[in-house]
């Protein structure tokens, strides 16, 4: 234990706090800054229970992340010298990045634009509308393809010089959970993909069986955001009765916008808006949302959750809010019932295919191969069908789908959150349906904690809530066929 200046001894918490401060004292960017929370990091590492100390409670998480990533630091002078490099490249390439948004041939608007018609109840206008959305990504492309290899070589590098040999390690870490934890699920994926198939060949003949048909639904009468909202509200307060009243509040904060997102203001004041379609897919996006700002209001902690742990619980809303409206029977249940089994088996399984498309991103670029649109187009095509097998043919001019996520290069590893959540939210739901425990209510109040601290106060045992979400998604999307069957019944014999 170190003394200060008058000699009192400082604990290894005053220390902390001290390194803290000293950070606090430069901007961001700033080496020194760095070099402060560098030090502190390693004192979190060297005894983990300081953590524990009052005068932490308020950066815990944070110092938890950089303890984890303690090991992997390098000295302050290299540490310097690759924050600059970085810095410089993924500043070069994100702005080009968002350079393509200037052009009206580059602009991801053309093809958000274009895939709105991929829910007309028109065949012939759902396949021009998924024609003219990968023309607009086929115009990205080009220019989009650099920009992930280099950021790709960049992240390579750096895990290189600390030793670090899989490259979901950070994201791993900044969450609170284990790159063996994100390799189960998605090993475990990979293994459940019949059961998208499945579902796939059991839409087909009732949608239609083409690529171009993944998202088009049965129809049913419209809604409003006001009626989503409510009804996401009522299913939220029956699944955790301890928190109907935030369900309400969160569900009153939702209002229309040109994106889904909640945002927490400056004066601490949730602030919800969702682009809203009035379609039961669109009452899912609502439910998903309104599960964000139910988080927010309700979370005691003064850090924010991580991707893994807010996702999860937005999809266990979009979820309860969608079984509870599936199995009610009466109108709309059908096509409430396959657009819930749509939103899981894409939440979950196309966020896998685009997990592994960035395996063969990092590959490429690792092996030396050359990073070109013709690859890229390639690996895209390769993991849907994967996924899709012989259910479904995926049509080469689908290839550069790739270009319209951003999130490929300002978010790596960001596709697997998707995964994790809709797999969690399914084990939280088979396994605490109704909350009369209260343990959904107390994890969700927790708020900004370690994935894997989330999982264990839901009642889960390491990583058992991988075999539980899979075996409840199983009978989940058993149930919603048979609705959905039943329904369709019901109209021929009409």
């Amino acid at each position: 234990m170190q003394q200060s200046a008058r000699g009192r001894r400082r604990s290894p918490a005053d220390q902390i706090v001290e390194q803290l401060r000293a950070a606090d004292r430069f901007p961001p960017g700033d080496a020194r800054r760095a070099a402060a929370q560098r030090r502190a990091a390693r004192l979190a590492a060297a005894d983990p229970a300081v953590l524990d100390h009052p005068s932490l409670a308020h950066v815990r998480s944070r110092l938890r992340q950089w303890a984890r990533f303690a090991p992997y630091l390098l000295s302050d002078p290299d540490e310097a010298r690759i924050a600059s490099a970085s810095r410089a490249v993924v500043g070069e390439q994100l702005s080009l990045l968002r350079s393509l948004e200037d052009e009206p041939t580059t602009a991801l608007a053309g093809s958000d634009v274009a895939l709105r018609d991929l829910d007309s109840h028109e065949p012939a206008t759902r396949r021009a509308a998924d024609v003219l959305a990968h023309r607009a990504t086929d115009h990205r492309a080009p220019r989009v393809a650099p920009v992930l290899a280099t950021l790709a070589a960049c992240h390579l590098a750096d895990d290189q010089e600390r030793g670090i040999d899989d490259w979901r390690t950070r994201f791993a870490i900044v969450q609170g959970t284990t790159p063996a934890t994100l390799a189960h699920l998605r090993s475990a994926t990979g293994a459940a993909r019949g059961l998208a198939q499945q579902w796939m060949q059991l839409r087909s003949t009732i949608v239609g069986g083409e690529y171009c048909d993944r998202r088009v639904g049965l129809e049913a009468s419209p809604a409003s955001l006001a009626e989503h909202a409510m009804q996401a509200s009522v299913a939220l307060g029956a699944a955790v009765p301890r928190l109907a009243k935030g369900a309400q509040l969160a569900a009153a904060r939702i209002r229309p916008g040109a994106d889904n997102q909640v945002v927490i203001e400056a004066d601490g004041r949730i602030s919800a808006t969702v682009a809203h379609r009035p379609t039961p897919r669109g009452s899912l996006m609502v439910a998903h949302e309104v599960g964000h700002a139910l988080h927010a209001l309700e979370s005691r902690s003064p850090e924010p959750p991580g991707a893994l742990v807010g996702e999860t619980v937005a999809c266990w809303a979009s979820l309860v809010t969608g079984t509870s409206l599936a199995v009610a029977g009466g109108d709309g249940s059908q096509a409430l019932a396959l657009a819930l089994g749509d939103t899981l088996v894409e939440e979950l399984f196309v966020s896998g295919a685009v997990s592994s498309f960035e395996d063969a991103v990092y590959l490429l670029v690792r092996n030396g191969s050359g990073v070109t649109v013709a690859a890229l187009d390639e690996a895209w095509l390769a993991v849907h069908r994967e996924l899709l097998g012989s259910v479904v043919e995926v049509p080469a001019h689908v290839g550069s789908g790739w270009a319209r996520l951003p999130s490929l290069a300002t978010d790596p590893g960001h596709a697997l959150s998707y995964v994790w959540a809709t797999v969690l939210a399914l084990a939280i739901d088979a396994r605490h349906a109704g909350d009369a425990d209260g343990v959904i209510a107390r994890a969700i109040v927790a708020g900004g904690v370690d994935a894997d601290e989330f999982t264990a106060l839901l009642g889960f045992e390491g990583d058992e809530w991988v075999e539980a979400g899979f075996g409840a998604l199983a009978l989940q999307l058993t149930r919603l066929g048979q609705v959905v069957g039943a329904g369709m019944s019901s109209r021929r014999a009409c």
